[in-house]
């Protein structure tokens, strides 16, 4: 059983596809069954990830700027905290081949534009998947309640500079794991993107699928190194995709907390990146920002300025 991506016609004649997690942290992580999934089909694949990681000061890689680096497994230590070098080493462990995974530094938007086009350029990039580990990319920000949308605008506003580029799609997979989401008003933005034919379709990830068994092994193998941080959207993903349902917690960061795991969870969406960016009505406000400080005190400024559209709560807590 192979992954049926609704992404594969937009991706017809690519020849170098950039796949980027765009919120930070473990969002690459997400995109992986995507990158397998393409590898397979025999496309050249890169992979990308706007992170949290101390990427200005790392001292392995190959280094296309202070704060653009792509991360490689040529080396053994521990990191409290290194996702994305992490999956370099699962890659070459499991691929036998050393691929870097590219790393922005967690700058604001002005720099990551540059490194964006850098890196376009360095891969001869010609198609963008950008990948949300949760759905709060999907926010406009006039909603109830927005999640941590300023990660996932500080990326879309430079990756919307890149206008040469002819295919930009944008995916999320795990609905329901963010908390502080107006998640009725989610569905509600969906539908209009499905008005502007601007939704793609979705696919599930699901354990008989070879590309999604991968996904589940890298990401047990991430969460099990010493002092490192684990990711609750992929915890939660990998617990859907295994059948768990409720309040159930694959790792101990969460005990205390009440989680909704769900199918709807390993769910992937897809839609057309353009038609996203034009919706949110923040990108323009991180666009001048230098640093990610700048670019979140803007945001609350211009958030708390803003007449929030009501909701009441609909299927999802």
């Amino acid at each position: 059983m192979h992954l049926n991506l609704p992404l594969l016609d937009r991706l017809q004649g690519a020849r170098s596809v950039l796949i980027a997690g765009i919120g930070g942290g473990y969002d690459v992580f997400c995109g992986l069954p995507i990158y397998l999934e393409l590898r397979r089909l025999g496309l050249q694949v890169h992979l990308a990830n706007y992170g949290f990681s101390d990427i200005a000061g790392c001292a392995h890689g190959t280094r296309l700027s202070p704060t653009l680096v792509g991360v490689r497994a040529d080396h053994e230590d521990i990191y409290p905290y290194f996702p994305e070098y992490y999956l370099a080493r699962w890659l070459a462990r499991s691929l036998g081949e050393d691929i870097p995974v590219w790393a922005f530094h967690k700058t604001g938007a002005q720099p990551l534009t540059a490194n964006y086009a850098q890196l376009v350029e360095h891969l001869a990039v010609d198609a963008l998947v950008l990948v949300d580990g949760g759905v709060d990319s999907l926010m406009r920000g006039d909603e109830a309640e927005t999640g941590t949308l300023v990660e996932d605008s500080i990326s879309m506003a430079a990756v919307r500079t890149l206008a040469h580029i002819r295919t930009k799609l944008q995916v999320c997979v795990g609905m329901g794991a963010e908390r502080d989401m107006a998640h009725a008003q989610v569905f509600e933005n969906i539908a209009a993107l499905a008005a502007e034919d601007a939704f793609l379709g979705s696919c599930s990830f699901t354990r008989g699928m070879p590309v999604v068994r991968q996904y589940l092994e890298a990401v047990r193998e991430v969460h099990a190194q010493p002092f490192h941080d684990p990711s609750v959207i992929n915890a939660s993903v990998s617990s859907a995709v295994d059948g768990h349902f409720g309040d159930h917690h694959a790792t101990d960061k969460t005990r205390g907390s009440r989680l909704w795991i769900s199918p709807l969870m390993p769910i992937l969406w897809c839609f057309d990146f353009d038609a996203v960016a034009r919706r949110n009505l923040v990108l323009d406000v991180v666009q001048p920002s230098q640093t990610f400080r700048e670019a979140l005190m803007d945001v609350a400024h211009h958030m708390s300025r803003m007449t929030r559209r009501p909701y009441s709560r609909v299927g999802l807590p």
